[in-house]
C-alpha cells in the first residue's frame, strides 16, 4: 500500500480531477446557430378536395362564396441570414390568413408547413400542423374566440410546437419549437393562435426558438471531462504500482 504521503497526493490528483469533471457537468452557455435559406411551403390540406398552391408558400382552399376569391395562407420567411441563440425568441417569417366566405363543405381543416433552413450551414426540414377554424358566418352562431363584429371570424393555431426533426451541436440535440405568433417583430408576447375577422386578411409574426432536449444527450466528453478520465486512470495506475505495501501508522 501507499506511504501516506504519496496516499495523499494520489488522492489530491483524484481530488482535482473529481472538481474539473463536477465542473464540466454544470450548465453550459447558451449555444449560438446561424440559420440561414429558410422557406416554408405548405402541403397536406385536410377537410377539403377543392385546394390549390401546394408545395409553395402561399395555399388556397374552398368554393369562393364572393368575388374576392378563395381563402388561404401564406408564409414569407424572414431575412436570409439570422443568428439565434439557444432559449431566445426570434422570427421565422409572417403567416397571412386570408379569410373569405366560401360554399359550405369546402372549406379546409388544416395544412402543414414544411419549413426548411440551413442551420450552422447544415439544411434541415422541419414539418408543423396548423389547424383552421372555418365558422359559418351565421350571426347568433359565432363561435367563442369571436373578437369583431362580422359574422364569423376564423383562426388558425398549431397541433404541437415541435417537429420530429432534431439537430446537434456540441454533443447535444436540439430542437426547433414553435412559440405561436405576435403582432411585433420583436417576438417578445407570441400567442398560440390568431383570430381574423371575415372578408379579410391578417398578419402575424412566426415566432420560434431553438431549445436543447437534456433528455436525449449525445454528447462525447468534453475536454475538461476526458482529461479527468485521462489523469484518474494515471493515478490509479500509480497506486497499483507502488512497492510500498505497508501503510505507515
Amino acid at each position: 500500500m501507499l506511504k501516506s504521503t504519496e496516499l495523499v497526493k494520489s488522492l489530491g490528483i483524484i481530488g482535482a480531477t473529481a472538481g474539473i469533471a463536477l465542473t464540466s457537468t454544470l450548465p453550459a452557455h447558451a449555444a449560438s446557430f446561424t440559420l440561414s435559406n429558410i422557406t416554408g411551403t405548405w402541403d397536406n390540406v385536410e377537410g377539403t378536395s377543392v385546394f390549390n398552391g401546394t408545395d409553395t408558400n402561399q395555399v388556397r382552399w374552398g368554393s369562393p362564396a364572393t368575388l374576392a376569391g378563395q381563402s388561404g395562407l401564406n408564409f414569407n420567411s424572414s431575412s436570409s441570414l439570422v443568428s439565434v441563440s439557444s432559449g431566445s425568441n426570434f422570427v421565422l417569417g409572417q403567416l397571412t390568413h386570408l379569410n373569405f366566405p366560401l360554399w359550405a363543405g369546402t372549406a379546409a381543416s388544416g395544412a402543414d408547413l414544411d419549413l426548411s433552413m440551413a442551420i450552422d450551414g447544415v439544411l434541415h426540414s422541419f414539418n408543423y400542423s396548423f389547424l383552421i377554424n372555418e365558422t359559418s358566418n351565421t350571426a347568433g352562431t359565432c363561435p367563442f374566440f369571436q373578437v369583431s363584429n362580422t359574422p364569423c371570424d376564423d383562426k388558425i393555431d398549431f397541433t404541437s410546437p415541435f417537429s420530429s426533426t432534431t439537430f446537434q451541436k456540441n454533443g447535444f440535440n436540439y430542437s426547433l419549437e414553435l412559440l405561436g405568433f405576435s403582432r411585433t417583430l420583436d417576438g417578445l408576447s407570441p400567442v398560440s393562435s390568431f383570430i381574423t375577422e371575415e372578408h379579410k386578411a391578417s398578419s402575424a409574426f412566426l415566432v420560434a426558438r431553438v431549445v436543447k432536449d437534456g433528455n436525449n444527450d449525445v454528447s462525447v466528453p468534453e475536454p475538461a471531462s476526458a482529461l479527468a478520465v485521462v489523469l484518474i486512470g494515471l493515478a490509479t495506475t500509480r497506486m497499483r504500482r507502488s512497492k510500498n505495501y505497508k501503510l505507515v501508522r
